[in-house]
C-alpha cells in the first residue's frame, strides 16, 4: 500500500511541477487545528511531509548533483512551513505558551493583510491567499461555492488543513495540493481535483495545437467569421539599423592631395613657353685691375722662358 501511495503521490507532484510550475522550496500553509494536533501528539510534521511530497526525487530530473543527493538536501531547505497572521492570532488566544513557542520556532509568519484585532477564520483567511483574483468576490458573504469567483494559486501554496469546508472550496481552484490527517496519525495527499485535471489536459492539448502546429501557420483556409474575429496585429515598424561611422585617419600622417590640372591647360602652358624668346645670357665683364695683372704675368713668363733657353 505504501509503495502504491508513493507512486500516486509522485505522479500528482509531477503534474503540479510540470503544469503549474511548482518549484523548490515548497511553501506549505498550515492552519491552527493541524498545528495543535502535531504539537499534542509530538508528530514530526516536516519529515512526514517530505516523505509524501518527495521533493528530492521529483526535482532530480534537472540533473544537478545537489538535487540527486538525498543527504545533501535537508527537509528544512526543500520545505517551508507557514502560518497566517489570523491563525497565529487564534493560537495566541489559547494562551498556551509552550504551543506559542513551538509555532515561533518551527513556522514562519505569512502576511494575509487582515486586521489582527478582528482576525478571520482559517477558512476565509487561507482561501483568500490561495484563490488570487483581480476582482472582488461578491459572494464572499453568502459563501456560495458554486457562484464564487475562481482565481489561481499564484504563489504556489500547498495547504495542510483539517477543515472540510476549506478543502471543498480549494478543490475548485486549479493547482492547489491539499494535505490532511487520516486516522489522526497518517498524512495523506488528496488526489488531483477535477478542475486541476481539466486545466492540465487543456495545457497539454495546447502544446499540440499551438506554435507551428497551429492551423493559422499551417496554411489552412479560415472562414470569414474567424478572419473577422481574429484582429490583425498592428504592424510595428522595423528598427532602423545605424551604420557604424568609420573613423577618419590622422591628417598629419596623410599625404596632401595634389590638384590635378586638366590636359588642355597643360598644352596651353607648354605652347606659351615655346613662343616666348629665349633670354640672352649676360656676359661677365672683367675689371681693369684683373686685366692688367694678367698682362704682367704673361710678360714675366716670357722672360723666364728666354732665360732658361740661354
Amino acid at each position: 500500500m505504501r509503495q502504491k501511495r508513493s507512486k500516486s503521490y509522485k505522479k500528482q507532484m509531477l503534474v503540479y511541477k510540470n503544469t503549474f510550475k511548482f518549484r523548490l522550496p515548497y511553501q506549505i500553509i498550515c492552519d491552527e487545528h493541524i498545528i495543535e494536533e502535531t504539537y499534542t501528539k509530538r508528530y514530526n510534521l516536516l519529515n512526514n511531509l517530505n516523505k509524501i511530497l518527495q521533493p528530492n526525487i521529483i526535482h532530480a530530473s534537472n540533473g544537478s548533483k545537489q538535487e540527486t543527493d538525498e543527504a545533501s538536501l535537508n527537509p528544512k531547505k526543500t520545505l517551508k512551513l507557514f502560518v497566517t497572521q489570523c491563525s497565529m492570532q487564534h493560537i495566541y488566544e489559547t494562551k498556551n505558551e509552550d504551543l506559542i513557542e513551538f509555532v515561533k520556532y518551527n513556522f514562519e509568519r505569512r502576511r494575509c493583510n487582515h486586521d489582527y484585532k478582528d482576525p478571520k477564520t482559517s477558512e476565509d483567511c487561507i482561501f483568500s491567499i490561495t484563490n488570487v483574483t483581480g476582482k472582488k468576490d461578491e459572494n464572499e458573504v453568502i459563501k456560495n461555492i458554486n457562484n464564487m469567483v475562481i482565481g489561481t494559486n499564484k504563489h504556489k501554496y500547498i495547504i495542510c488543513t483539517q477543515d472540510i469546508n476549506l478543502r471543498r472550496k480549494l478543490r475548485r481552484v486549479p493547482g492547489v495540493p491539499i494535505v490532511h490527517f487520516m486516522n489522526s496519525n497518517v498524512l495523506l495527499l488528496e488526489p488531483i481535483s477535477d478542475t486541476s485535471k481539466q486545466y492540465s489536459e487543456n495545457f497539454e492539448s495546447q502544446k499540440l495545437t499551438h506554435g507551428l502546429n497551429d492551423s493559422k501557420n499551417a496554411g489552412f483556409k479560415r472562414s470569414v467569421e474567424q478572419m473577422n474575429n481574429s484582429a490583425a496585429p498592428t504592424e510595428t515598424p522595423l528598427p532602423v539599423i545605424k551604420k557604424k561611422s568609420t573613423n577618419n585617419p590622422n591628417p598629419l600622417s596623410v599625404k596632401k592631395k595634389v590638384a590635378k590640372v586638366p590636359v588642355h591647360e597643360k598644352n596651353e602652358e607648354t605652347k606659351s613657353e615655346s613662343t616666348e624668346p629665349a633670354k640672352k645670357k649676360r656676359k661677365r665683364v672683367r675689371s681693369k685691375k684683373n686685366s692688367s695683372a694678367t698682362s704682367e704675368d704673361k710678360e714675366d713668363d716670357k722672360t723666364l722662358k728666354a732665360d732658361t733657353s740661354a
